[in-house]
């Protein structure tokens, strides 16, 4: 039973950001996955960081990880087209490859999302409400990880916390410089991709997770989803990650952005399903048919 306890929850999935070849895979993976009888869209607790936080609303609403698949290998969804330039990229390297320490790099990106000031807030809103298939909070636990720029502290978003799901999700799709950070609160939340590409040691509350890391380390300082992974663990957690493996990398190429890499990394990533099934069966047992 885990760490079982009031408030412990039981079985916790953990959807990691990357961009569009990211939800390909992931979606993959739940495909191969369930047609193993291995169903991780059936848990208590479905958390994500940006695009993984799209996969995780889509999983709570109850879409079936068969239907997403079609959809992505047929790319019958329209994925939001981003441009994120050569620019960007020097301007975000040169925060997060800045420092050492994780801190440090969270706070550099931090002022990096502060600088953004030639795009509104509305502009994100209006990027980001587009992907939503629903406008109010499912009734299954979702949550959403995003990173305060001003304080560099993580937080989740949930039905509880107050926020609606619109400016959750653009909180934690909000990567600097392409957008500004989302006001809510006293906060000035960015993508919380810029801490880590998971944020699993943030399910400190659930016995059971699996994790679903598309990019297993984040540029520079920042915590491999295996060395938070392994936190769970510390803490009597009982964990199964899943990266991608040599041939859906190449499936992923160079852009995570690309939309016409979406059905390979999706292919690769039903072949890794079913190709783990079993290890991951054992960790996710009360969701095993």
């Amino acid at each position: 039973m885990g760490r079982g306890g009031p408030d412990v929850a039981e079985t916790a999935l953990v959807l990691g950001g990357g961009g569009l070849t990211a939800y390909g895979w992931q979606v993959g993976v739940l495909a191969g996955l369930a047609d193993a009888g291995v169903h991780l869209a059936d848990a208590d607790v479905v958390a994500g960081t940006s695009a993984g936080s799209l996969l995780a609303l889509d999983l709570a609403r109850g879409s079936a990880p068969a239907d997403l698949y079609k959809e992505q290998l047929n790319r019958e969804r329209a994925m939001m087209d981003v441009d994120f330039t050569f620019t960007m990229t020097l301007r975000y390297l040169w925060a997060a490859l800045g420092s050492r320490d994780p801190k440090t790099v969270v706070e550099r990106i931090g002022r990096l999302a502060l600088s953004v000031r030639d795009v509104p807030q509305t502009a994100v809103f209006d990027a980001i409400g587009a992907q939503l298939p629903v406008r109010d909070w499912p009734e299954r636990t979702v949550r959403m990880f995003a990173v305060d720029a001003l304080t560099g502290e993580p937080t989740s978003f949930d039905a509880d916390s107050g926020v609606d799901l619109l400016h959750a999700m653009s909180a934690t799709c909000a990567l600097p410089p392409l957008f500004p950070p989302i006001s809510i609160g006293s906060g000035r939340w960015m993508d919380g991709g810029v801490r880590s590409t998971t944020n699993a040691d943030l399910v400190d509350d659930c016995a059971r997770v699996v994790v679903l890391a598309p990019i297993p380390k984040g540029a520079g300082a920042s915590p491999s989803a295996r060395s938070q992974a392994e936190t769970l663990a510390a803490h009597g957690a009982r964990t199964a990650l899943l990266v991608p493996d040599r041939a859906a990398r190449r499936a992923f190429g160079r852009n995570p952005l690309d939309a016409a890499r979406i059905p390979g990394a999706a292919r690769e990533g039903r072949r890794q399903g079913a190709l783990h099934a079993e290890r991951i069966g054992e960790i996710f047992s009360a969701t095993v048919r």
